[in-house]
């Protein structure tokens, strides 16, 4: 500080009067004293620090059990669903079971090879694949072998095989079979029955790899938990130590502790596991009767919040001891003199003077206590938005907890209601504002017949589509049906449009609801063959009515497909079948069916997007419904879909192609110049008008990698140009680069590039000398 300054800051202090020293003082004292309490808390949180990360702990390995079943369940039902693809009703397999199998029928046999090897390179993790045929007691080996029973040394494979009916049984993992399965191996019987019986004639045997499907069970190898899925019977079927899979888990009370948990979604516990204190977490998987299990020690939980309390315990002393010294010293030389010039200020002072402060602190409270009160109107408003939107993402499937709803919905069963009316006639008759308003009009219906019989919420899925839910106090699918009616009844009397409605219940309550507005949403598709103004429950529909309309939305999903990928004259002659289908149902009036061509061609146009029409020209969809309206019969129906349709796709597949690249390209060159900022798929689709997955899509197609993997593959390169500079240090580099942290970099670069920056540093050095 300059002498001046200091100078001028000692006269400053010097005219003030000693309460204003005292003051100083006080509050210093005040500030010091007030560590006592945040030492308190620091104390208190460090004793709770270990269960609480104890219990984020559990939590993290709880989500990482329940992602692992469900992949391991996706991967065996995809293995199901191949096997099916071969066995089921499968008259082409039939013949290896009419005639012997035997070196001299050599075409026989290698036909019956080149199955099961393309069986086996579909599949992942197979060990071998074997087929037995019950007809002449031989088997069949993926690696070219010939077995009788006694030869193929799996006695309990046969036994169970030739017990099976028509589903398909699993045999959990064994070690060492024989000399052809020297590994554990989890197995698998498919049987083949004669086509239109249940006789099985033959069975597919496949062995998994066991110790390779164990590799799934940990995230990294960094990871200091085990995993490992467990039968009832105790085996480990599966393990992140592939010497311990077919291992016995024998610690004692560990399965009766498993069994408890076999109702619950999710179960943990505390046990010595090979004489460490563990703890345990596991997810009980009914579809084959395992247990999903991670055991870490909590010597490695406690470790660092160990260590994290014991140096908050001393910082809390030391805070402690430090305030009560200065509150000893500073009692008597502060707050006796503070006592009495607070008496003296309110003697000589008038009471207008002596409650200025307080005056203004009532008026800080008051301005506080308004300020609360807006504030808990908009957290109202935000919480009735968060709740709308967490209800969305759970009948979308999005999210899977319920947290938010707890306070409103009850673990009890829900009533389910898909409302929908045409989107394109809405579209075509009314404006964006007046469609929306639509969505209160409906809102107020709805609260006004079903708010007094329990609780309610409405939501917008789409112009068009509105889902209520509803919990009643006495729920049941009979009720269910009721008050679709009733509701139906009411939009149909005061709006006058047509609606179908789609009732589901959930017995699960909230934890069902995704499932029951999948199996809603399909069910709206049969209002096609139904008409409008009716109430759809699935379980009722007639099989005739749900076959023809799952027919018909095959058509479209295929159509819709080819009309992504420009493939327009598949997605034509898709259209011919559509037509041809309509044509041979003569139930249909030509109300229902106009109204299903005009709904087809919003999704239609929807698809295909700038492929119909260009930035100045705008779809007139109420024009286009309307001339649909004029149209007599399905000859003609056909005949617009073509001219109004079909004959306006403007951009051709190589213009398209030939865009394509370029904006692909006019990407890659912003990537090279501004790698060292900010880069998002995001920003760059807005760059050149495109969605992110479209230029996902693109950016793949075109440069054969994924834009996160070229960027990060770019910027390693920049990297390593940049590491050969020994003026560059790592940190450097890691700022220029965008990336949060030094650990992150390394990370990154050396799962590039197989080694550290720093090694690849210092071998580039030693090149160079």
């Amino acid at each position: 500080m300059e002498p001046q300054t200091w100078r001028r800051l000692t006269h400053f202090l010097s005219m003030k009067t000693p309460g204003w020293k005292l003051k100083n003082r006080l509050l210093i004292s005040l500030i010091l004293l007030s560590s006592i309490p945040i030492a308190i808390m620091a104390l208190s949180s460090s004793f709770i620090s270990n269960r609480i990360i104890s219990d984020q702990t559990d939590q993290m390995h709880q989500v990482f059990l329940n992602q692992v079943e469900k992949e391991m369940n996706n991967q065996f039902k995809k293995f199901d669903e191949l096997m099916l693809q071969y066995t089921y009703d499968n008259s082409a397999l039939s013949r290896f079971t009419q005639e012997d199998l035997t070196y001299k029928n050599f075409q026989l046999v290698n036909d019956l090879y080149t199955v099961l090897t393309n069986l086996r390179s579909g599949m992942e993790n197979v060990v071998e694949i074997d087929f037995f045929s019950n007809t002449y007691n031989k088997i069949a080996t993926s690696s070219g072998l010939l077995l009788q029973p006694d030869e193929f040394l799996d006695p309990m494979v046969l036994e169970k095989g030739h017990a099976l009916t028509k589903y398909g049984s699993w045999i959990d993992t064994r070690n060492h079979l024989n000399t052809r399965l020297d590994r554990p191996v989890i197995t698998y019987i498919r049987p083949i029955t004669t086509a239109g019986s249940n006789v099985v004639n033959s069975f597919f045997i496949v062995y998994l790899d066991a110790a390779t499907l164990s590799s799934h069970l940990k995230a990294n190898t960094n990871d200091p938990a085990t995993y490992f899925v467990v039968n009832s019977a105790g085996d480990a079927v599966m393990h992140s130590d592939p010497k311990k899979v077919a291992s016995h888990i024998d610690s004692t009370g560990f399965l009766s502790e498993l069994t408890n948990g076999k109702n619950m979604p999710n179960y943990r516990f505390t046990m010595n596991i090979e004489g460490k204190p563990s703890l345990i977490n596991t997810v009980y998987s009914a579809n084959r009767d395992w247990y999903y299990v991670s055991v870490l020690p909590t010597a490695l939980v406690a470790k660092e919040t160990n260590q994290l309390r014991n140096i908050l315990f001393g910082v809390s002393i030391a805070f402690i001891l430090l305030a009560i010294i200065i509150a000893i010293f500073t009692s008597k030389s502060i707050y006796q003199p503070v006592q009495k010039l607070t008496q003296r200020v309110f003697k000589q002072q008038d009471s207008t003077q002596a409650k200025d402060e307080i005056h203004f602190i009532t008026e800080h409270i008051q301005d506080v206590e308004k300020h609360n009160d807006i504030l808990k109107k908009n957290l109202e408003q935000y919480h009735a938005h968060v709740e709308q939107y967490s209800l969305m993402s759970l009948l979308l499937g999005n999210s899977s907890v319920t947290t938010l709803q707890q306070d409103t919905f009850h673990q009890k069963p829900i009533c389910l209601f898909l409302l929908e009316t045409d989107s394109s006639f809405l579209q075509s008759q009314y404006s964006k504002n007046d469609q929306f308003l639509l969505y209160y009009a409906i809102e107020n219906i709805v609260n006004e017949i079903l708010s007094a019989k329990g609780i309610t919420r409405i939501m917008m899925i789409q112009p068009g589509l509105f889902a209520i839910l509803h919990q009643p106090d006495q729920a049941g699918s009979q009720q269910s049906r009721l008050y679709a009616n009733e509701l139906l009844q009411a939009v149909r009397t005061y709006l006058k449009l047509n609606f179908v409605i789609s009732a589901g219940y959930s017995e699960a309550g909230l934890h069902g609801i995704h499932e029951v507005f999948l199996q809603a949403k399909h069910a709206l598709r049969y209002s096609f063959s139904l008409g409008a103004n009716h109430v759809i429950i699935s379980d009722e529909l007639d099989p005739s009515v749900s076959d023809q309309a799952d027919a018909l939305v095959e058509v479209e999903n295929l159509i819709m497909q080819s009309l992504h990928v420009s493939n327009y004259g598949e997605a034509q002659d898709l259209f011919t079948q559509i037509i041809q289908q309509l044509k041979d149902d003569s139930s249909l009036t030509s109300e229902v069916l106009k109204t299903y061509c005009s709904q087809l061609l919003g999704a239609m146009i929807h698809t295909v997007g700038k492929d119909y029409h260009t930035d100045t020209e705008t779809v007139n969809m109420k024009h286009l419904t309307m001339e649909l309206e004029r149209q007599r019969n399905l000859q003609e129906i056909e005949a617009f879909f073509h001219k109004h349709f079909f004959d306006k796709l403007i951009v051709s597949q190589p213009e398209k192609s030939s865009f394509e690249r370029q904006q692909v390209e006019e990407v890659v060159a912003y990537i090279r110049a501004h790698y060292d900022q900010d880069i998002s798929l995001q920003l760059c689709a807005d760059l050149v008008g495109l969605s992110s997955s479209q230029l996902s899509r693109s950016f793949k197609k075109m440069m054969g990698i994924n834009f996160v993997d070229y960027v990060i593959q770019y910027r390693v390169g920049i990297a390593k140009e940049l590491l050969g500079d020994p003026k560059n240090s790592i940190q450097a580099v890691t700022d220029k680069l965008r990336y949060t942290s030094v650990n992150s970099f390394n990370r990154i670069f050396k799962k590039i590039t197989g080694t550290t920056p720093g090694s690849y540093r210092k071998d580039s050095q030693e090149l160079r000398l």
